[in-house]
């Protein structure tokens, strides 16, 4: 049974009557096995999966199990050990090891997430995801914590860097900022103001306490009212409302023959590449 340091294994976990799914042990083909819906994780590093690809060969398999739960379209969706997968196929490892039960879409859920903080190393979005997917389950944050053997402070301020900027959440994808670093961010409400600050942080690579010193004054400072460009008041409307949505500077405008043009200013590569993907366009597929 695999346990992570905190002597913790979700799948052996009371919460959500996990412990309860009646399980058979067995070894699956590769090729019946799906990614599952519940994994959040978006990056796999190669050299990692080169590694333990060459580790289960030697090891004649893995020796830790995927969890895994039937699929109605045929086949598996993987809960947990997507890695050990995509190792495999990199391999060509024909078969893996799998603990299969009928979990529920919560208990699925629950224990990606939870798998997902106890064994790898996540980006502080990734982590704050995988917490929401397990707040998704009805646990408190206090819960949560006891769960992971976390802290609810720990818990309660990562969710809160899913309520920043998408600019900003891409630096800390791209570990341009640590969610310490973040963290003062949070404390103000304009997410254009968030993305000024936090660029301006990680490009001059600025302390935790330089960062407090620019939210406290920004806080502190008198509240104007900003005039707003003359021009159509809808348009100007849509203009924020997509800006807010894709966290990015955006510029809508008609042209003399009727077509409209919507433009975006992105400050680097990191921010260009993370619009694309919440556009759905997947670079590597260009």
């Amino acid at each position: 049974m695999y346990q992570s340091e905190s002597g913790i294994d979700p799948v052996e976990s009371t919460c959500l009557g996990i412990n309860r799914v009646s399980v058979e042990h067995r070894n699956v083909d590769v090729d019946l096995l799906h990614p599952g819906p519940w994994q959040t994780r978006r990056s796999f590093a190669a050299d990692d999966l080169e590694e333990l690809g060459a580790s289960m060969l030697k090891a004649g398999g893995n020796v830790t199990p995927l969890v895994i739960c039937p699929r109605s379209q045929g086949g598996f969706y993987i809960i947990s050990g997507e890695r050990r997968w995509r190792s495999a196929q990199l391999k060509m490892i024909p078969q893996l090891l799998c603990k299969i039960g009928n979990y529920t879409e919560v208990q699925a859920r629950f224990i990606s997430a939870v798998e997902n903080v106890l064994r790898v190393q996540l980006n502080p979005i990734e982590e704050a995801q995988a917490y929401a997917d397990i707040q998704e389950s009805g646990l408190s944050h206090d819960q949560i914590g006891k769960e992971l053997g976390k802290s609810r402070s720990h818990v309660s301020n990562y969710l809160r860097l899913l309520s920043l900027d998408f600019a900003v959440r891409d630096l800390l994808i791209h570990c341009k900022l640590t969610a310490t670093q973040a963290r003062p961010l949070c404390s103000i409400d304009v997410k254009s103001v968030q993305r000024e600050i936090g660029t301006k942080a990680a490009r001059l690579n600025w302390s935790v306490k330089r960062i407090e010193e620019e939210v406290a004054k920004y806080l502190n400072k008198p509240k104007q009212k900003v005039a707003m460009p003359r021009g159509d008041a809808d348009i100007e409307r849509l203009t924020r409302t997509v800006s807010d949505i894709t966290g990015y500077p955006c510029v809508i405008q008609k042209t003399p023959s009727g077509n409209w043009q919507l433009g975006f200013l992105m400050a680097g590569d990191d921010q260009f590449t993370g619009l694309l993907e919440r556009l759905g366009v997947k670079i590597d597929e260009c």
